[in-house]
């Protein structure tokens, strides 16, 4: 499933690099949540966003929470009229920019949906 969305799952740098990206995504998406719920949304999406973020930072099923990521920043920045659109826009190209990279090496995806190492036994040749 996520397999098919990536060829690699970078390690070192690069992978440290977007498990800290999965972390900034999470908790933006949980404080504007928390934020929205404020001014009047209900307490589902609240749940609902603090269930995406957990997935998020674990990097579990990435591309697709992500995406509802994103569609959760854009929906609060045209349907409140929000006064920090710059901040909810920024955070909606943030999400975008997680499915575009994927979860990385140091993610649940990654270990479920990951390349597998196949050892053939020796004195097997054919």
């Amino acid at each position: 499933m996520v397999q098919r969305l990536f060829s690699i799952f970078p390690t070192g740098m690069a992978g440290v690099a977007l498990l800290v990206l999965r972390a900034v995504v999470a908790v933006t998406l949980i404080v504007e949540t928390h934020r929205a719920y404020t001014l009047g949304w209900s307490h589902a999406l609240d749940a609902l966003a603090a269930l995406v973020g957990l997935f998020l930072f674990l990097g579990l099923l990435t591309p697709h929470c992500a995406a509802l990521c994103c569609l959760l920043e854009l929906t609060f920045l045209v349907g409140n009229g929000f006064p920090n659109g710059f901040q909810l826009g920024m955070a909606a190209l943030t999400a975008a920019s997680m499915v575009a990279l994927g979860p990385g090496a140091y993610s649940l995806d990654a270990r479920f949906f990951g390349r597998k190492l196949i050892k053939i036994p020796p004195g097997r040749n054919s």
